[in-house]
């Protein structure tokens, strides 16, 4: 089981923070959780939100092509503007 979180708008366009998902294969990566993520949550704007998301796995950033492994925690973290 691996435990998704997601942050800011993105959590606000799927609905919720936390989502558990079984690894489906074992060289499962970064990459292959955002097209589960998309498959499950299809508006326009959390794909766009997961698109632009930095990605992190155990609390460290990690490119798109990052394992994930069974009991990791893999957060989507959208970049942040403020003033």
């Amino acid at each position: 089981m691996v435990k998704i979180l997601l942050f800011a708008g993105l959590a606000d366009a799927a609905g919720v923070r936390e989502i558990e998902i079984d690894i489906i294969k074992p060289s499962m990566t970064v990459e292959n959780v955002k097209q589960l993520l998309k498959k499950q949550y299809t508006s326009t704007a959390f794909i766009n939100e997961l698109d632009k998301s930095f990605a992190s796995i155990n609390q460290e950033y990690v490119d798109q092509d990052s394992a994930v492994t069974d009991h990791d925690e893999v957060a989507f973290i959208p970049p942040v503007s403020g003033g």
